[in-house]
């Protein structure tokens, strides 16, 4: 049996992916950095793994956090290969592009570019040495460490950290990339507050976030009208978050269940039909 997605579903997904894919957005930032982490981590992964003809285990040096009297060289993630593979392969597309200098495409690029290495370069920071045990009755007398990349999950968090920091850029006259100077602030930065350049680890972005309260398939946005969301929560599915401030409704929900299933000689099992109710909460 198959099952389809309904047109509209897959309208609205393929809207929002193309507009972030040119946009100049936080969330845009967010999206490219993450794409190439994920990448980065499953070739490093795959190379570990065997599963890559091209490439093997890590070949990564003692680290200096590694007892001497350990045993160093098990088969750890291969972060080198799976960055230099990131990096030729996702990158390659932004460079290929032949921009002008100063158009807003360029400035996309650069930015694009920029937050694909933040990525990357967080992943291989986040990237640490994993130890096992052996002796007997696991007593730990000896151990055998390699290097393991982070979970992808633990890099989602440390990137949405860098989604909430990230620096607004302009494209100067040269072409290049430099922090946005916000009104107030100027004098604070010269006294010593944020810098004019982003560090390596800070995502970077052109435009202001679009309001995702609100359907604008201009902007890829498919508001938040009809989305479903959880009375009484505090957490971001909550109903006071995901509907903007405009209310929402609820109704209870029939759905019909087989239950209190016996097995009768022979042979068949019989079951009863249990109506099952729930509440739903709809934005208005």
């Amino acid at each position: 049996m198959s099952t389809s997605v309904p047109p509209r579903t897959m309208e609205l997904f393929y809207t929002v992916r193309l507009w972030l894919l040119w946009a100049g957005s936080r969330e845009a930032a967010y999206t490219y950095s993450i794409l190439s982490a994920g990448v980065t981590h499953e070739i490093g992964r795959r190379c570990r793994l065997g599963l890559l003809q091209s490439c093997g285990c890590s070949k990564a040096p003692r680290p200096s956090t590694v007892h001497e009297k350990w045993t160093w060289g098990g088969c750890g993630d291969n972060i080198e290969y799976g960055y230099r593979f990131s990096r030729d392969f996702i990158d390659v597309r932004e460079k290929e592009e032949g921009f002008p200098k100063r158009s807003t495409d360029h400035g996309r690029s650069l930015m694009n570019r920029w937050n694909n290495e933040v990525g990357r370069r967080l992943l291989k920071r986040n990237t640490r040495p994993k130890c096992k045990c052996h002796g007997v009755s696991g007593s730990c007398n000896m151990k055998t460490c390699w290097m393991q990349l982070p979970t992808m999950r633990q890099m989602g968090a440390v990137l949405l950290g860098k989604y909430h920091t990230a620096r607004r850029i302009q494209i100067n006259a040269r072409g290049n990339m430099q922090i946005k100077s916000q009104p107030g602030k100027r004098d604070r930065e010269r006294g010593g507050g944020r810098k004019n350049r982003a560090s390596q680890t800070e995502l970077v972005f052109l435009d202001d976030s679009p309001d995702y309260c609100i359907e604008n398939r201009a902007q890829g946005t498919v508001g938040t009208t009809g989305r479903m969301c959880r009375k009484g929560s505090h957490g971001p599915e909550s109903c006071d978050f995901l509907c903007c401030g405009r209310g929402y409704n609820s109704y209870t929900k029939e759905t019909e269940t087989k239950c209190r299933c016996k097995f009768q000689w022979c042979c068949r099992v019989v079951c009863e039909t249990c109506i099952n109710q729930t509440q739903v909460d709809i934005c208005k």
